[in-house]
């Protein structure tokens, strides 16, 4: 993995931390990979894959709970 910078890109953990209109949510320990030379935090895509999955069901979730409507789908199973 290399950074858009031409810096050295070293494994470690980092934290992710996102909010919406009606929530706010922090992940920790987050396998990444940050740049020496600019500090930029790369995840895989697996990672951000499933980041974006979450946020997407918390989204409906906190949805859910001010509307009263159901966030369950069939591709949900």
């Amino acid at each position: 993995m290399e950074c858009s910078c031409g810096g050295v890109v070293v494994e470690g953990k980092s934290c992710y931390r996102a909010s919406g209109e009606r929530y706010c949510y922090i992940l920790e320990d987050i396998p990444a990979y940050r740049c020496t030379r600019c500090g930029k935090v790369l995840f895989e895509d697996d990672v951000v894959d499933r980041i974006k999955k979450l946020v997407n069901r918390i989204e409906r979730e906190s949805n859910e709970i001010t509307t009263g409507k159901s966030s369950i789908h069939s591709y949900d199973y």
